[in-house]
């Protein structure tokens, strides 16, 4: 049952829903826990409320986030809030809990989209069936799209008119001041490279990036539709961020044929070759072998993750040796102080 077990959920979110005048008589059915996140908890549950005589039952999703701090939450709720109201696929959001309110931890109440697996049917090979790699893509592409302008109060501080490196020179001054804080000389060497980098990256158009977009996080209702979840890292940016962490994590655990797959399709509904992605995939292989060498030397508690994702950062060996491999290719680099990493692993 992950860090909560079944009693102590039903107690504290009965209490929670007692304390409402509008749910009358409220009782809570718990039906399973998604505990394999790194992040996070998934709780599903029906409650059921009402007088006796016009009983309701609705199905909720509770993410209790396990590492995350408050505004994190807060950033993932309204970001979810804003893209249902500008009609982009995401579970309609109702509910933001405060650490202590209800668990120790955060949480968002959400509805619950029931259906099929989705990234079981994910293609493998170009000779499977291809629509749920077109649907995901197309999914990307229209979230890429999406005019966000009119969704923040402050749109020319997010994206500064006239400044087309902002959004490549952010994310470089985020990932050094991170690896800097925490001694990680090891990258130092990426870091400069892609400094050197930055005159190939200039973006005309600003969007937002989900930051973990992949087939586990794609959830298909019954009636086939595509909802998008997890947006705990999503913020605005360059969209080639975006889309070398998802080839960066197609790479990992698909092999170099999912990163193509992925690559090409995304390229064939763009209608064109994307300007410098290698660049923007060192930096995600970066960030990634980065990640897993932070959680790993101070805690994933630190990292705003589950304690259970150490142990599987852990038995990514082969995983992370293909990113290292890439980042290599693409950089000309050979950091001995990864490759020792990857060694104690």
């Amino acid at each position: 049952m992950g860090s909560m077990n079944k009693s102590e959920f039903l107690t504290q979110l009965s209490a929670y829903y007692q304390e409402k005048s509008d749910f009358l008589e409220p009782e809570i059915n718990l039906e399973r826990v998604i505990d394999t996140g790194w992040e996070s908890e998934i709780f599903i549950y029906t409650l059921t409320h009402g007088p006796q005589s016009a009983r309701k039952s609705v199905k909720y999703a509770l993410r209790l986030l396990i590492g995350a701090d408050f505004p994190s939450a807060e950033g993932e709720y309204k970001t979810l809030a804003r893209l249902h109201k500008a009609g982009y696929p995401v579970p309609q959001v109702f509910h933001l809990g405060k650490p202590g309110e209800v668990f120790e931890r955060p949480f968002i109440i959400m509805q619950c989209i029931e259906g099929g697996q989705y990234a079981h049917r994910f293609p493998k090979t170009p000779q499977d069936d291809l629509s749920p790699l077109r649907g995901f893509v197309a999914l990307f592409r229209q979230l890429h799209m999406v005019d966000w302008r009119p969704l923040v109060s402050n749109p020319n501080e997010i994206d500064p008119p006239g400044l087309p490196y902002h959004h490549f020179d952010r994310q470089l001054a985020i990932f050094s001041e991170y690896f800097s804080k925490a001694d990680l000389t090891s990258l130092e060497p990426v870091i400069g490279w892609l400094r050197d980098q930055r005159e190939k990256t200039a973006c005309e158009r600003a969007s937002i990036i989900h930051y973990d977009f992949h087939p586990d996080n794609i959830l298909e209702d019954r009636d086939g539709k595509l909802y998008v979840v997890d947006w705990t890292s999503a913020d605005i940016s360059d969209y080639r961020f975006d889309l070398a962490w998802t080839l960066t994590l197609s790479l990992a655990y698909g092999g170099e044929l999912r990163r193509e797959m992925v690559m090409e399709e995304y390229e064939r509904q763009m209608g064109e070759k994307i300007p410098a992605l290698e660049v923007f995939e060192a930096a995600a292989i970066v960030r990634r072998i980065g990640l897993v060498m932070l959680s790993l030397r101070h805690g994933t508690d630190e990292m705003g993750m589950r304690p259970e994702a150490a142990d599987a950062m852990r038995r990514d060996k082969v995983p992370l040796g293909r990113l290292y491999a890439r980042l290599k290719n693409i950089t000309g680099l050979a950091l001995l102080e990864i490759q020792a990493f990857l060694d104690t692993l």
